[in-house]
């Protein structure tokens, strides 16, 4: 029996003691779904992850899977319990769902981390029609309209629809677009004189500038 209470002593201490050593922890997982971006504007996200181990956590090592992709660390050595952010920044170019990969080296057992980060790259706003193209006579004035489609994921607001021509004037109907919302656009053309207008109706928004091409032949009379 007192061997046993001896074997029970000597092992409490060691169990109770034992270190885990140093842990990468990324909250919610190692997969990162950043939603819907704009194609072509540039995608960047701060990769929050903790020090969760009882020791130092030492990163030897940040790469990306493409040149089209960086990842820059704030600190390289993560106390216990302290936080370090790995920015990650993507060109956006690509149309669609984009997958990329940054690639973390620790000096943990399991050293390597391979997280994936899933983008949506949309044309936000659509145009329907992109171009007009028409005909009209010297004192007419025409009336056409054109729809401003939000597909993106998120609000879009309007700042301002002009045009780059004193024959053309358009309003908008909505300077608020939720996903999935459209605004109307009414667009007026004065024929002053026997040239053709070229012009353009420009749209101002919270993911860019837009505009529609505008043609007008002149028929003679």
């Amino acid at each position: 029996m007192r061997n046993i209470l001896i074997t029970i002593i000597f092992f409490i201490p060691v169990f109770v003691f034992a270190q885990t050593g140093p842990i990468f922890d990324l909250p919610g997982g190692e997969k990162l779904d950043l939603g819907g971006h704009m194609r072509g504007k540039e995608v960047k996200y701060d990769i929050v992850f903790k020090n969760s181990g009882d020791a130092d956590l030492k990163i030897t090592s940040v790469s990306t899977t493409c040149g089209c992709s960086t990842a820059l660390l704030s600190n390289d050595l993560i106390k216990p319990g302290d936080e370090g952010t790995i920015q990650f920044t993507f060109n956006g170019n690509g149309y669609g769902p984009v997958t990329k990969g940054v690639v973390v080296y620790t000096n943990e057992t399991t050293n390597v981390h391979n997280i994936m980060i899933t983008m949506n790259m949309v044309e936000p706003l659509s145009l329907t029609p992109a171009s007009i193209v028409t005909s009209g006579k010297v004192g007419e004035e025409l009336n056409q309209s054109a729809i401003l489609l939000n597909t993106y994921d998120k609000l879009v607001t309007i700042s301002d629809v002009s045009s780059n021509s004193p024959a053309v004037k358009v309003t908008s109907d909505k300077m608020e677009l939720n996903s999935g919302d459209s605004a109307s656009l009414s667009i007026s053309i004065k024929i002053y004189e026997e040239s053709p207008v070229n012009a353009a109706v420009i749209i101002k928004t919270s993911e860019g500038e837009f505009q529609i091409p505008i043609l007008v032949d002149i028929k003679n009379n």
